[in-house]
């Protein structure tokens, strides 16, 4: 994905929704090679997007970034309050091994 690039599901004035691929950092890491993610692209483009919940980086799926303090400090309150339902799906390939007696 170009650095610039973003998958936008939908946007109003409280909320973004975007789809973080694998493999993209959340929010920036240490060092200069570690600063492409999808928070600094948010902002590249929405520059009030902020940072509600995070998804690991191998971990594709739906972000929610809220457009200000005020919707941030709402959508941090719903995530703590567990208002927001999560769903995680994994798909795998290949056959397990039964463990060893």
């Amino acid at each position: 994905m170009p650095p610039a690039e973003l998958d936008v599901l939908h946007v109003d004035n409280s909320l973004l929704v975007l789809h973080k691929p694998s493999g993209l950092l959340s929010v920036p890491g240490r060092g200069e090679a570690k600063q492409d993610c999808l928070s600094a692209r948010a902002q590249s483009r929405y520059p009030d997007a902020l940072i509600v919940h995070r998804l690991d980086m191998a971990t594709s799926g739906l972000m929610l970034l809220a457009r200000g303090a005020a919707a941030q400090r709402s959508l941090n309150a719903a995530f703590a309050g567990r208002m927001v339902s999560k769903r995680y799906l994994a798909v795998v390939d290949g056959l397990i091994s039964p463990p060893a007696k």
